[in-house]
């Protein structure tokens, strides 16, 4: 059976500590894994990451690094400093994705610790065919995607952010050990937002998900824990 706490991962999107902070404690016997968002770590300085390491939770830090390799590394060894259990950079140059693999194995080893999952920000879930066209890319949403995933194994990261629509052709390239991080997930009767490509939870653990994101239905709800426990249902049905 699908452990739903080991798959659902909770966007904190609040610009103010005092705010994440309470949404952790009111998560904290719900939720495992929290994910820090450029937000919340610029408008913090990345205080909500030393509250998360002493409530023992792990840490998605999604700051989507995308500079030349030498800076991009630089901000991965960082981040391995930091102890996050999982971070993004964007899916660019295969050498400058193999320097960010390089760094975070040879700081983990450094230091002693896990090295931290890292995965490469395919397309992001806000983003349509239409817009793709508009900055003059003639593939697919999904075309697209693909051809990162494959370029991000192939330069020898964990894995990859892509939507739970494009999930399952990802599974057939690059297999299913693969980590696959899905944002863009709305459980039924959710609204969507400002996502264009969005699936349930059931549908993107059925697709091949090995992590789903979920931000709003979740912190923004009435109440919060249930909103996170009915997710991990929906998961562990799945």
């Amino acid at each position: 059976m699908i452990n739903g706490k080991e798959k659902l991962i909770v966007a904190i999107d609040t610009d103010e500590f005092d705010k994440a902070k309470n949404l952790i404690d009111t998560l904290e016997d719900s939720v495992d894994i929290f994910k820090v968002g450029l937000e919340q770590y610029v408008a913090t300085r990345g205080k909500t990451i030393d509250y998360l390491h002493e409530k023992g939770k792990k840490i998605f830090l999604d700051l989507k690094f995308h500079d030349i390799p030498n800076t991009m590394q630089s901000a991965v060894r960082a981040a391995v400093r930091d102890r996050v259990w999982l971070m993004t950079i964007h899916v660019s140059d295969i050498n400058g994705m193999k320097e960010c693999a390089k760094a975070a194995k040879e700081e983990a080893e450094k230091l002693g610790i896990d090295k931290p999952i890292i995965v490469g920000v395919t397309v992001l879930t806000s983003l349509s065919n239409d817009d793709l066209k508009d900055i003059g890319c003639d593939l697919t949403t999904e075309e697209l995607a693909v051809k990162r995933a494959k370029l991000a194994k192939e330069a020898g990261i964990d894995g990859i952010v892509c939507s739970a629509m494009e999930v399952s052709k990802i599974v057939d390239a690059c297999g299913e050990d693969f980590v696959k991080v899905c944002p863009g997930i709305r459980p039924l009767n959710k609204e969507v937002g400002d996502q264009k490509r969005v699936v349930t939870p059931a549908d993107a653990i059925r697709n091949g998900a090995s992590y789903l994101v979920v931000g709003r239905p979740i912190t923004k709800a009435t109440n919060p824990k249930q909103a996170a426990i009915d997710i991990v249902k929906e998961i562990e049905n799945a």
